[in-house]
């Protein structure tokens, strides 16, 4: 039986011990799942027990840390400058990933969304870099859309987007300048706005999602939120956080297991959890 965990600081109710059971069993797989909710001046000390797994999931304080400690990085982590998965090999080689940008990219495809076009991403935090990253290389023209607070968190993240190409087309600005009159393909929030439980917030104001053809919310509690429920009512497709959160899981394990999910399979452990 091959042997799992997450990594992070707190974890509280972390969804991934079942979410990757349920991934296992689509694969006909019997795996142990274990929680390391280890503080960061304790870390180190836990290096060795971690190689000696067949692989781990990592969650926020340690997408960056990790990274040093790694013998090889698939493109998608050096891209995004953080790791969310590690797989270790037999001879204790240790690569690490990032799936969050293949659960963006598999979420979109399988609801026939293209990443192309004008792209709004609400906040530029670690997960609102990867969503810009991400579409930024794939051609879209992003705007990074911020508090003024974030002003100078986003325009560092716009200045990696650059150094990654050159030619890429993003632009940074005040999240309360949105007001229905930027036409976007796509708008995806990457703040916690909205999350449970303050379900009665949103990131934007309803005006801003007038010219959205499609709005992506990456929180997954309440799988419906107030910024969603708005997007509805101005005409926009909706898509919730946890079919993301499930196709980066399954990124993990098809890395791990070197098999494949469907869609169907996909749907079937997100309507599970």
């Amino acid at each position: 039986m091959k042997r799992f965990a997450i990594l992070g600081y707190p974890l509280g109710h972390t969804l991934s011990p079942k979410l990757h059971r349920l991934l296992a069993e689509q694969l006909g797989e019997q795996i142990e799942y274990s929680i390391c909710a280890i503080p960061p001046e304790e870390l180190e000390e836990h290096f060795e027990e971690l190689f000696c797994l067949d692989g781990f999931n990592i969650t926020i304080p340690y997408k960056v840390r990790l990274m040093e400690q790694l013998d090889q990085l698939d493109t998608s982590a050096r891209n995004h400058g953080a790791v969310n998965v590690v797989s270790i090999a037999a001879d204790g080689k240790r690569c690490g990933y990032n799936t969050d940008c293949i659960g963006f990219v598999r979420t979109m495809q399988s609801h026939g969304v293209p990443i192309a076009g004008r792209v709004c991403v609400l906040g530029a935090g670690g997960v609102g870099r990867m969503f810009a990253t991400e579409c930024a290389l794939r051609g879209c023209t992003v705007t990074l859309a911020v508090r003024a607070a974030s002003m100078e968190a986003a325009e560092q993240v716009a200045a990696h987007i650059r150094s990654l190409d050159a030619q890429a087309k993003v632009e940074v600005m005040d999240i309360e300048r949105l007001d229905g009159s930027q036409a976007y393909e796509l708008m995806i929030n990457a703040t916690p706005v909205g999350m449970y439980p303050n379900v009665q917030h949103s990131p934007v104001d309803e005006r801003a999602l007038r010219s959205v053809k499609t709005l992506f919310d990456c929180i997954y509690n309440p799988g419906t939120t107030l910024l969603m429920q708005q997007a509805q009512q101005a005409g926009c497709q909706t898509i919730g956080g946890m079919e993301m959160l499930v196709w980066q899981a399954a990124a993990a394990q098809e890395i791990w297991f070197r098999r494949s999910f469907s869609d169907r399979q996909v749907a079937q452990v997100a309507a599970k959890m």
